[in-house]
């Protein structure tokens, strides 16, 4: 299986990123967009190899900073491909990296990652089980409410309802992507999941 590396440069910039935006007067807690673009981090990030970014950011161990930042750049989900996703999961190595990815790509992009994550037999099962008993738990978090909606209406994080609807778009008309079951449905799912210690595998 074939290994992400980090550049020191990227691993320089999220860091900076990440640190710089806890100093400084956010109009909305953890990152907005309007963030990036008035300290000049929007460029650098765009510039970057998408893959190692979102990578990286992933795997931070900070599930609500990294979502948030997920939303606020569009222009980065432009470029990645369902092969992407995979090269990202089957690459993680915390189960708070497949929780952040599951949340954003759930809950704003109306996608439906469980099936690649439980079925894949390059995922460790330790996450795999991680991943259904917390997903159990957070379920109505990974469907988008009417304070959702109105923070995209408003703008209130410089991203506008019609450059999420472009993106969701984007994924579901890619046949690789399964789109999101009701709440009720996921529920029942992961209510029901187990899996077989000796091949990792849902039975």
């Amino acid at each position: 299986m074939n290994k992400i590396n980090i550049t020191p440069y990227t691993k320089e910039l999220s860091d900076s990123l990440f640190s710089d935006r806890e100093i400084e007067k956010l109009r909305y807690f953890p990152m907005d967009r309007f963030y990036l673009i008035d300290n000049n981090y929007l460029g650098k990030i765009v510039s970057l190899n998408y893959l190692e970014f979102l990578f990286y950011n992933l795997e931070m161990v900070n599930e609500s900073y990294t979502v948030q930042l997920l939303v606020c750049l569009p222009e980065l989900w432009e470029n990645v491909a369902y092969e992407d996703i995979i090269f990202l999961i089957e690459n993680f190595t915390n189960s708070f990296s497949f929780y952040a990815l599951v949340e954003f790509t759930h809950r704003y992009l109306e996608i439906d990652l469980m099936d690649e994550i439980f079925y894949n037999e390059n995922v460790d099962l330790k996450f795999k089980k991680d991943c259904a008993r917390y997903l159990h738990n957070i379920i109505a978090t990974l469907y988008m409410n009417e304070f959702d909606y109105i923070d995209f209406k408003e703008n209130l994080f410089g991203v506008n309802m019609e450059q999420l609807e472009k993106i969701r778009l984007k994924f579901q008309n890619d046949n690789n992507f399964k789109k999101t079951i009701s709440i009720e449905e996921l529920y029942k799912k992961l209510s029901l999941i187990r899996f077989d210690k000796d091949h990792s595998l849902p039975v």
